[in-house]
């Protein structure tokens, strides 16, 4: 099998996982725990992918650091939503790589998660601390509920070089947050099926959550993506969900017609099957066999006498998040862009060049080809079977597609090159000392 890491390797690794609080996100601590993250992601697809031991989703329990990764998850998202449209304009080519790294911090964690969370005792491990991911997750489904596919042509589809190159970086960098949210938000949307899953050995707290808060059913037809709300409530609760026109009038459904209420009636429950059953066709209900017994159970109740809420429950508990509510708390959003503009985006260039060489060897290629399907050529993205034989890191169809590439490969080849000799020559290094 091919290993990023070793189980001892990853089990120091998560370890070291640490709650990093928004102030210092960017930075060397914050690089170090990135990293980490991003080898534990890689070695849980590989094991995925070959079917061995997956080993990351045990430790992540074994250590309880799932809690650790959903707070890096929500601090990356609240960077990137409160102090990247801060900083952006600010952005050169010099210091793109870094800003590219703390916005790509938040796929990587999701992507990880979902591996993770797949596995039911790791999802359920989380306890209440799964109400923070509930809503994170619902924000997700909501972009998607939105979301519309850009007009505009894919970078691997650009023939024009020169209109490529032409792009301010924060022009590219933009389309690349663009893209970023979609993939999150497929991933945060598999989160939220693993818990519907395990609804039932979840907290109640949870299954309150994600019933009561975030009522929404998305259904996906080609790449279209359709809602349809479904109203609930609670007996006890004095919050009943009814139908509201444009106009602004509440109506409920009460002897067979849609009739005006007051704001002074909303809290008084009648026949539930007004609230559920017009949604319930016939059409759905063959596209979604598990709703049969729901419908039935409206069509029984809709024959009963519903009885008036009129007596208030005298208290109502609710846990509720949490995490976010903590990082968000207190902050002075700009005075952080300021600092980040300081020292982030003015970092020396001796500084820019070690985080490219500490990025370069954070990725070894082999690793990755039990993962790649059919290499594509750099050139021309046909099917490739040619790889260099320098870097190892870009494939090609043919000589000729490698050499028309090779002006704008030739100095990353040049650096993974140097880089991937230095591992050698330590590796070397430390055979020598253990035989001596």
């Amino acid at each position: 099998f091919t290993n990023a890491l070793t189980a001892n390797e990853a089990e120091v690794y998560i370890q070291e996982l640490k709650k990093i609080p928004i102030e210092e996100y960017g930075y060397d601590k914050w690089m170090k725990q990135h990293e980490f993250i991003e080898k534990l992601n890689i070695q849980a697809h590989l094991n995925v992918a070959q079917q061995s031991e997956e080993f990351i989703s045990e430790l992540l329990v074994t250590y309880d650091k799932i809690e650790a990764l959903i707070y890096d998850l929500l601090v990356s998202e609240t960077w990137r939503r409160k102090v990247f449209p801060l900083i952006k304009s600010k952005i050169t080519q010099g210091n793109s790589l870094r800003v590219y790294l703390m916005l790509y911090h938040e796929v990587t964690i999701v992507n990880l998660l979902e591996l993770v969370l797949y596995n039911k005792n790791a999802c359920t491990s989380v306890d209440e601390k799964m109400l923070d991911l509930v809503d994170y997750c619902a924000r997700k489904v909501t972009f998607l509920n939105t979301w519309e596919d850009d007009d505009d042509e894919d970078d691997e589809s650009i023939n024009d070089i020169n209109k490529f190159m032409e792009r301010s970086e924060a022009e590219q960098m933009e389309k690349t947050v663009k893209k970023q949210n979609y993939a999150i938000s497929i991933n945060a949307l598999s989160i939220l099926r693993y818990m519907t899953d395990y609804i039932t050995d979840l907290p109640l707290s949870v299954m309150t959550r994600l019933l009561n808060t975030k009522g929404n059913y998305t259904i996906f037809l080609n790449n279209k993506i359709k809602y349809i709300k479904c109203y609930y409530f609670l007996i006890n609760s004095d919050m009943i969900t009814a139908l509201r026109t444009p106009s602004n009038k509440i109506l409920r459904w009460e002897g067979s017609n849609w009739k005006e209420i007051s704001k002074n009636d909303i809290s008084k429950l009648c026949q539930v099957e007004a609230q559920l059953r017009p949604y319930l066709t016939s059409q759905l209900i063959d596209e979604l066999p598990i709703l049969t017994d729901l419908k039935r159970v409206l069509d029984e109740l809709s024959i009963l006498n519903i009885p008036d809420n009129s007596v208030q429950a005298g208290l109502l508990v609710e846990q509720i998040p949490e995490m976010l509510e903590e990082i968000k708390n207190g902050k002075d959003w700009k005075k952080i862009a300021k600092k980040c503009k300081k020292e982030i985006l003015n970092d020396s260039q001796t500084n820019r060049m070690e985080l490219a060489k500490k990025l370069a060897g954070m990725y070894n290629i082999d690793q990755f080809d039990p993962l790649i399907e059919t290499p594509k050529c750099a050139k021309c993205g046909k099917p490739a079977d040619k790889r260099c034989s320098k870097c190892k890191n870009e494939w090609y169809c043919s000589r000729e597609c490698q050499v028309r590439s090779w002006p704008a490969h030739k100095k990353i080849c040049s650096l993974v090159t140097s880089i991937n000799d230095d591992k050698l020559k330590q590796e070397n290094k430390s055979k020598i000392t253990v035989l001596n």
